[in-house]
Formats: structure tokens, sequence, C-alpha cells
């Protein structure tokens, strides 16, 4: 048996529970992982509520990103064995027979990634969510270059901060976007080389002060909604806008003058764009693991929570407090 988090209806962090339930054997290309840490990600808020890009079979598990220990290998498995220390990519949907928030879980063999003995539990847990998301649309789909403007709504979440940081490894110049001038240091200190506090400030006005005649050669937007709205006149020519993420609910409705003149595109993103592509895949995983030894990629960590506290950690991530990932640590039974 091994105690997983589950949830039987649509509903707030309230529905989440644990749940002592048995743990399916390893089948071909499978194997068993011992989690010790756990990724929680706005997708799980959004999966749970019933907002994500695919509604879940009730009851159903919860997580697509973890770190632990491997446990049972299953047949046709090589490269891999039991005691290894793995990072567990998001290489799967969520509500099926995979799911990261478990004691301990049965995953495909091809989701696993070693880690090495200078990367801890927590920090293999925080890796891959994130800086494949950001990687995906800002360098394989988005293509910055050096110099390019590059504008980053959102940016206190885990995937904002990744996106900052690979902006900069790029040598392109990030203008981060909060709310209100509240984590403006944060952000600055976390690389942001430009931050608007758009409750505070004229969003287009101060884009234009910043890019000048250049514009943003792409927004990375998490927002959409009347904010989106606003970054079109602020476009660079034949400038992208790329929307991974919807967190207005208010339509968005664009003047569509200023999008032929320029020629503006238009691109919706998941990771599921870099992970079902292994082509994409190998060069995001060398992007980032190059930049983990390098120093120029480090995960920010803003909360860890013990499992059993998952609705707090729920919570917490619908605050929209949070600077940085929010983390499930696993203790023994």
């Amino acid at each position: 048996m091994t105690q997983n988090i589950v949830f039987d209806r649509i509903g707030g962090p309230d529905v989440l529970r644990l749940a002592d339930m048995p743990l399916p054997e390893p089948g071909p290309g499978e194997v068993t992982v011992d989690l010790l840490a756990v990724g929680v990600n706005r997708s799980d808020v959004a999966f749970r509520s019933g907002k994500y890009l695919v509604q879940p079979k009730l009851p159903c598990g919860l997580g697509v990103e973890g770190a632990g220990i491997v446990n049972t290998v299953g047949p046709r498995v090589n490269g891999l064995a039991p005691g290894d220390r793995v990072s567990i990519l998001p290489a799967f949907m969520p509500g099926g027979r995979y799911a990261t928030y478990a004691r301990s879980g049965v995953f495909p063999a091809d989701c696993l990634i070693g880690l090495p003995d200078s990367v801890d539990n927590l920090t293999g847990s925080a890796i891959w969510v994130s800086y494949l998301t950001a990687w995906g649309a800002l360098v394989e789909i988005g293509g910055i270059q050096p110099g390019d403007f590059v504008l980053i709504s959102a940016a206190s979440s885990s995937v904002g901060l990744s996106a900052i940081q690979i902006v900069n490894a790029v040598g392109a110049i990030p203008i981060a976007t909060t709310r209100t001038g509240a984590k403006v240091s944060a952000l600055e200190g976390a690389g942001a080389v430009h931050v608007i506090a758009t409750e505070e400030q004229d969003v287009e006005t101060s884009i234009r002060a910043i890019t000048g005649d250049k514009g943003l050669t792409l927004a990375f937007d998490a927002i959409a909604g009347r904010f989106a709205e606003r970054l079109v006149p602020c476009m660079a020519e034949e400038g992208t806008i790329v929307f991974y993420g919807g967190l207005s609910d208010e339509p968005t409705l664009f003047d569509r003058r200023p999008i032929i003149r320029k020629g503006i595109s238009f691109t919706g993103f998941t990771v599921w764009q870099i992970l079902r592509r292994p082509d994409r895949r190998e060069r995001g995983q060398r992007f980032v693991e190059a930049g983990l030894a390098n120093g120029t990629l480090n995960p920010v960590i803003d909360r860890v929570f013990r499992f059993q506290d998952v609705e707090d950690a729920h919570r917490y991530m619908e605050s929209n407090t949070q600077f940085g990932k929010i983390l499930l640590e696993i203790s023994a039974a």
C-alpha cells in the first residue's frame, strides 16, 4: 500500500484528501519511485478546480513533477536500478495512471532523469515544469535573440522567474510585470532588467519608455484578458505574443489593425509541445542541465509544505503571494 493525495469532486483545496491505495506493479517500461519531494504547479490547481485543458475523471490523483528514489524496475527498462535518485519529467497528462502527489508511484521510465549528488531532492522536484515551459516558449518556439526585449507577465511565478533567468542567459532583455510594487525589488534581484507594476503604472506607456521604437519581440503571457490587449500596440514588427495561461477570466478582444500592420503573431503554448517531440525534449534538457551546471539557471523555491499539508499548499498557490516554486516534502511514513 501507499498513500496518495486524491480528489473525488471538482472544487477548492478542501476537496483534496489522503488515501491509502494499493501500489501498482510496474509494467513494461515502467518504474516504481518512492517520492521525496513534489512540485506544486498552477496546472494542478486548475485541474483540481475543473479549469485545465483536460477534465479529471473522478476520483483521481494529482501531480506531474517530483523527485525520489527508484524502488522497483519493470521489464524492458534499461539504465535505471533500485536506489537511483531521479527527477520526474512532466511527460504525462494528469489524472491517469501516473501521479506524483504520492508517497510511492509508478511512472514511465522515459520520464525519469538521474539526479546528481550535487542536486538535492527539493531542487530536483522544482526544475522541469518551470524551465521546460519557459525554454520551450522563449527559445524553441519564440526564437529570442540577444538584445530582444521580452516581456514576462506574472513574473513572480516559478515559470516567470525561470523565464527571467533564461532570457538573461540568452542575452535578451527581460521586462517583468507584477500587479503591485510589493515584488518589484525582489524581481529586480531575480534578474529582471525592468519591472512594471501593472496596477500602479500605465502598461503601454511603461513598455514604450523601455523599448523605444524597437518594441517587444516577444511577450510571454500567463494572463490574457484585457492585459494582453494592452500589449498589442507595444509589439515589434513581426513580434509574437505567446499565451501559456489564462489567469484572467476576462475575454481577450484585439484591435486587428496593428496586428495586420505589424504582422503580429499569436500562439498558444504548453510544455507538451516540447515533451511530445524527442528532438525538442533533448534540446531543452541539454539547455537546462547546462544552465544548472554553470549557475545561469537556479530554481527559486518559495515555500516547502509537508505532504499532509497539501490543502494549505494549494491555498497558498491560490493566494498569488508566492515568489517562486511551492513544494511538498515527503518524510518517512
